[in-house]
């Protein structure tokens, strides 16, 4: 595998074992810009048996070294900046502006170290993934960008993807 096909996988399986520990799970079956479809399932009361409820929600991975993303360990900055390829922030709008879609596209990007010695700490009492990841999600009514190349997203520090992550996307499709 290649160094970024690396990356990538480390990115998804920190997202899957996020989703694991609040009882959500990757049920991604092809990539047309989707790397995780994340469902969860739910105690059926009158047949008590367990059945996939009817949500879900569509990210998309990037996985990026932490010397390309702009202000991530300035303090003072409430932001960090990345430049994503203009064809994933086109596909982004795309889903967003999608008439009738009910399953929304969020843009996750995994910030890695950039030694890649420090990727993964593993010993006897625990497993350690460096470093991050934050959500990004285009408003509704966005327009395609006419850039060539990238496009430099803002994203909030507070969108750090954190155990109550799924739980609180979730909860926002009710």
């Amino acid at each position: 595998m290649t160094e970024t096909d690396i990356m990538e996988e480390l990115s998804k399986g920190y997202l899957e074992v996020i989703a694991s520990r609040s009882g959500y799970f990757n049920a991604f079956q092809r990539d047309y810009g989707t790397d995780l479809t994340i469902r969860k399932a739910k105690v059926c009361p009158t047949r008590k048996r367990y059945l996939t409820t009817g949500k879900a929600i569509d990210i998309q991975v990037k996985a990026v070294s932490e010397t390309y993303v702009v202000d991530y360990d300035d303090p003072s900055k409430t932001n960090i900046k990345y430049d994503l390829e203009v064809k994933n922030y086109n596909d982004l709008i795309d889903r967003a502006n999608e008439k009738g879609a009910y399953i929304p596209l969020i843009l996750a990007v995994f910030i890695i170290p950039a030694d890649k010695s420090k990727w993964i700490e593993l010993t006897t009492d625990e497993l350690m993934v460096r470093k991050c990841a934050f959500w990004f999600q285009i408003p509704v009514g966005a327009s395609h960008s006419t850039n060539n190349t990238s496009v430099r997203i803002e994203i909030p520090k507070a969108n750090r993807i954190a155990l109550d992550f799924y739980d609180n996307q979730f909860s926002a499709l009710d």
